[in-house]
């Protein structure tokens, strides 16, 4: 299948969420929106259907003749998002199971195979690494669950997770702990074990609720 290329809204979008996520842009900072026309090179019109989307995806905040700034962590938020990501990353992984291609299962051992050499390179920018390399497998199990609703609900709330992993939970969360994770969830696809698959991947995800709650207690 070819994938469709994407708009320069998107394009846009992306960067800018990555930038967000990755707190390249921290939290409370102003995106001036000429600055921003000049360096993609665009009008008004395509920016600002980029900052919509961030700002559906509460990343971003625009306030009328005050401009656009990068939203605060809320933590109450994000941990309502990660028990919604629970129930539909079980859902993915029931779904793959049943679904999934031998080309997909191929992808999947390549990401887990470069995270693995990510870790053992251990260079200054490894977690950032590990975060994209994370978000790629997510984005493959989804694919292959050829729901693209399902995919749509997902790639929101994954990157309003991933902010906060890229944050504060960067500090109590082992790498090598995600890799093994990962594996699990790529055995279990691999025999398609769907029942298998989504405990996988909800447990995945419980194990960043409980680093959370620890971190806030």
């Amino acid at each position: 299948m070819i994938a469709k290329a994407k708009s320069l809204p998107e394009n846009i979008f992306e960067t800018i969420r990555d930038r967000i996520v990755f707190g390249t842009y921290p939290p409370g900072v102003n995106l001036p929106e000429k600055e921003l026309c000049e360096e993609f090179g665009v009008s008004r019109t395509p920016l600002r259907e980029a900052v919509l989307k961030l700002q559906d995806m509460k990343l971003v905040t625009v306030i009328p003749r005050f401009g656009t700034h990068v939203s605060p962590v809320d933590i109450h938020e994000i941990r309502c998002a990660f028990e919604v990501k629970t129930r539909l990353e079980g859902l993915a992984g029931e779904l793959a199971a049943e679904r999934i291609r031998p080309e997909t299962l191929e992808a999947l051992k390549a990401a887990i195979a470069e995270a693995g050499k990510i870790l053992r390179e251990n260079g200054p920018d490894r977690h950032n690494r590990l975060i994209a390399i994370e978000a790629r497998f997510h984005r493959i199990v989804l694919n292959a669950t050829q729901n693209p609703v399902l995919e749509e609900f997902q790639e929101n709330l994954h990157y309003r997770c991933a902010r906060l992993w890229s944050s504060a939970l960067s500090e109590v969360v082992p790498n090598k702990d995600i890799l093994e994770q990962l594996n699990g969830v790529y055995q279990a696809l691999k025999r398609r074990d769907g029942a298998e698959a989504r405990r996988q991947m909800e447990s995945h995800v419980q194990y960043f609720i409980e680093k959370l709650k620890n971190l806030l207690l």
